[in-house]
């Protein structure tokens, strides 16, 4: 029995990633385990390759710009829910406010009731 060396025919053969597919699939913001799961191997071939890692970023941050655009866009065209949620995300807008009322270093309050003036 022959043994080879890698390189040499011996070994399992490297496994061959789409990266076009990758691509596609990192913009619908696949994670790398579902992305695995599509190409039919493991995650841990996928982060042991640097060429993934680079192609899996890239395809996310188009996505998330094409859904940036998309919501741009229904902004545009009169969504007001659309506004408010941009507004949340850029402007730090919020819906309520949380206000908290307390005594001295933040214990309780003491009150006191005074009797009706006559």
């Amino acid at each position: 029995m022959k043994r080879g060396r890698q390189g040499e025919g011996g070994g399992r053969p490297r496994f061959v990633i789409d990266y076009e597919a990758v691509e596609k699939l990192a913009m619908l913001q696949c994670t790398h385990e579902e992305i695995a799961s599509f190409l039919g191997c493991s995650s841990d071939i996928l982060a042991a390759d640097s060429k993934f890692l680079g192609v899996h970023k890239e395809g996310m941050d188009k996505g998330k710009m094409s859904l940036r655009r998309h919501q741009w866009r229904a902004l545009e065209a009169g969504n007001s829910t659309m506004l408010v949620w941009l507004g949340k995300q850029y402007l730090k807008q919020r819906d309520k406010f949380d206000h908290e009322v307390g005594g001295p270093g933040g214990g309780p309050m003491v009150m006191s009731w005074l009797p009706p003036s006559a």
